[in-house]
Formats: structure tokens, sequence, C-alpha cells
């Protein structure tokens, strides 16, 4: 009787489990940019470091923003941290956060407030290298944030 018991907890662990790993997101590189990364989110002239051979954005200093086709922004996480770390939209548009980094991330905020209104930020998951945090960033002002797992990697959405 015993060991019917061990039997069925086992298998409903391993059914979890496989549930688990299925239902993860694989790694899904992001939409081809709409305006090929050219268009800039603010009027400000934008300078673009050249690099040679293939093109690695955590080279960059500088970078036009990229636009997805849905017209979210792209802000990428690499090993050298967020990519662009400064970026500045509309009220109303989304920021597709994607983790490029052999590091975990999870996004918090970084204003000391405590305003309900930069709280909703938070990422409630970790994820891994290939994962992704998408937020619609609805009221205006300064978003600081910075990846809870390494507070050393941190960027800015300016919202006007």
């Amino acid at each position: 009787m015993i060991k019917k018991y061990i039997i069925v907890i086992v298998a409903v662990a391993f059914a979890i489990w496989i549930g688990f790993f299925f239902m993860n997101k694989a790694a899904v590189a992001p939409e081809a940019p709409v305006n090929g990364g050219t268009e800039q989110a603010t009027t400000t002239p934008v300078s673009i470091a050249k690099t040679s051979g293939a093109t690695d954005v955590s080279k960059t200093t500088t970078s036009a923003p990229v636009i997805l086709k849905d017209g979210s922004y792209l802000v990428s996480y690499t090993n050298r941290g967020f990519s662009p770390s400064t970026l500045t939209i509309k009220a109303g548009k989304s920021v597709h956060f994607v983790n490029n980094s052999s590091k975990a991330m999870s996004l918090t905020t970084t204003d000391t407030t405590n305003s309900q209104v930069f709280a909703e930020f938070n990422q409630s998951k970790t994820v891994g290298q290939g994962g992704f945090y998408d937020f619609t960033f609805l009221s205006a002002g300064t978003w600081g944030y910075t990846n809870r797992n390494n507070a050393i990697d941190k960027g800015t959405i300016i919202v006007q």
C-alpha cells in the first residue's frame, strides 16, 4: 500500500517537472526591427560607434533604439549590462527587455519613494538567457531600473 503512494507521488512529481520543462518559453530571437534599428526615439542626434567585422551591440557607445514590428522598443541585457542603458520613449509605448547574457535577469525599479507607479514595473519572475520581460510605460517620468540579480547593471527609461 505504501509502495503505491510512493509510486504515485514520484509519478506526479515527474509529471510536474516535465510540464515545467516543456512549458518554459525557449529562447526566441526578437522580430526584425521595422526601421532596421536606425529610427530615433528622440530628436537628439545619436552617434554610433564603428566596429570592425560583425556588429556587436555591447560594443557600441551609443546606439539608436531598435523598434520592433509591434512598435515596442528593444532593450538587450548583455554580460556588459543593458543596451541601450538609457532610452527615451513616449507614454503608452512598450519596451521588450531580452536577456542575452549568461546571467539571470529580474528587473526592479531603483525608485526610492516607494511610489506604486514605479513599483508596478518590478518583474515578478527571474528569467535566464533568452528570456524576456515586456512592460508598457503609461506614466511620464524617469524610470530607473536595475537587475536585482546583479545590481551594478542599471538602466533608465525616460517617458515623455
